[in-house]
């Protein structure tokens, strides 16, 4: 009776794990339709590098916190116990430390200690202020300057990371677009081609054509075919780009759309760098390092100083059972300095922060000339772009006509099946030409609003 109940419960146990499985799976063969927008949004929810870019910067903000930390009021409890042949001692106290953004470190200690002869009790206030190096808030502030310069690097970085992810998103859908026309125009061609292979053996039958016409035919179709072929492959390669971008499954159908139409108004070249150079986050990051370089140079020039420390010790204590009063005091003020008196190392460390400025200056203005260039050429890629979609579209209305008279002609015995096939190539290739040109004019301006910094907010 045990086995039996053990049976059904393990075919249950399969059965429940056999469904879930094929409810998984007949999700995962649902296909997956976005709009352009859509897609945008899911690639920035789900892309990877968006999610390790952001990983990165609260990485950075912790290490931002650990640098504040240094400035936090520290306890410190202590406890000791401990056996001598002379006699046994146990003790106890804490230390109350405060570190200033000036320099100055200020603690207070009480504790007490009980040896097996008597009891001592006392509370210590000291404080360490650097009188030449180490002194001053620029110098004391280091770490958490730079935990700041790098929080602001990792933020900048993710924005780019954006940036590019729907820059990437945008070209991938378009390529999808683009893809899909060609394998729709390609089936067309050929289901066109296939009927004018069969008329071409019919009208061979009857004496209206030749050998050649069917082989003409024929040879077109095959071409057709491999281009088609050709076009489903390349197809399916720029879906799977896409599944990636938006971290979907590769085996998950995936069908995408987005507009056409065309937004030809643009500002003269003139305007679009002044926005890139107000914008563009790169120079914002360039600036930042060069300033972060200036600074790290007057912390290197602050560091040849020579070290020399004010310490200043007060306590107070008893030694009687009594505690009610500390009534016993003791204090010490000294001056304490251990230097290196050439101090080579701080001296190299400063002449070469000098040249790390210079480098970061030199970079500045070099990202503003790469700027100013990026602009220009996507200007010039716009402005080229609407000449050819202007040429695409007088090709395709001339490729229409063409393709009309050479019907009109074969139907009335007038020329062969080779103009017409032709005509037809000619058309399809006109339509695939101007759909090439306007998705490349769209992804264009996408590419020109990240050139200029105004593609997504900050």
């Amino acid at each position: 009776m045990n086995k039996m109940k053990l049976s059904r419960f393990l075919i249950l146990f399969v059965f429940l794990i056999c469904s879930d499985r094929m409810v998984y799976s007949a999700g995962e063969s649902e296909p997956i339709s976005l709009t352009l927008e859509q897609a945008i949004e899911t690639a920035l929810q789900r892309n990877r590098s968006i999610i390790n870019a952001l990983s990165m910067s609260e990485s950075q903000r912790i290490s931002l916190f650990s640098a504040q930390s240094a400035f936090d009021t520290k306890f410190y409890p202590s406890a000791s116990a401990g056996l001598s042949s002379e006699a046994g001692t146990a003790g106890a106290g804490l230390t109350l430390q405060k570190r200033l953004d000036f320099g100055a470190t200020a603690s207070l200690t009480p504790g007490i200690q009980k040896t097996d002869d008597n009891r001592t009790a006392r509370i210590g206030v000291s404080l360490n202020m650097p009188l030449f190096r180490g002194f001053g808030k620029e110098s004391n502030m280091d770490s958490v300057y730079l935990s700041e310069f790098s929080v602001r690097t990792a933020k900048r970085s993710l924005y780019s990371t954006r940036v590019n992810v729907i820059l990437d998103t945008v070209s991938a859908v378009y390529d999808i677009i683009r893809q899909k026309e060609l394998v729709r125009l390609f089936e067309s061609l050929t289901k066109q081609l296939e009927g004018h292979s069969k008329i071409a053996k019919i009208r061979e039958k009857v004496g209206l054509a030749t050998s050649l016409d069917v082989y003409r035919a024929e040879i077109r179709l095959k071409d057709v075919e491999d281009s088609l072929s050709s076009a489903k492959e390349s197809l399916r390669n720029a879906e799977d780009r896409l599944k990636l971008i938006l971290s979907f499954s590769l085996e998950r159908p995936i069908e995408v759309t987005a507009p056409v139409e065309l937004d030809k108004t643009r500002m003269n070249l003139e305007e679009l760098v002044e926005i890139a150079l107000k914008n563009r986050i790169e120079l914002e990051q360039a600036k930042d390092e060069l300033e972060e370089a200036r600074r790290r140079s007057r912390i290197a020039e602050h560091n040849i100083l020579p070290q020399l420390d004010l310490v200043m010790n007060y306590n107070r204590y008893d030694m009687t059972d009594d505690f009610g009063a500390l009534n016993e005091n003791r204090w010490s003020i000294n001056l304490v300095s251990n230097t290196d008196f050439s101090r080579t190392s701080e001296k190299a460390a400063f002449q070469q922060s000098q040249i790390t400025v210079s480098s970061s200056k030199l970079y500045f203005d070099t990202r503003q000339d790469e700027i100013r260039r990026e602009v220009r050429l996507q200007s010039e890629f716009l402005k080229k772009a609407e000449e050819r979609i202007a040429i695409r579209e007088a090709q395709k209305k001339q490729a229409d006509g063409k393709s009309e008279l050479s019907k009109i002609k074969f139907d009335h015995g007038m020329t062969d099946n080779f103009d017409v096939i032709e005509a037809e190539k000619e058309l399809q290739q006109a339509n695939v030409n101007l759909l090439s040109m306007k998705t490349d004019y769209i992804v264009g301006m996408y590419r020109m609003r990240a050139a200029i910094g105004t593609l997504i907010e900050r």
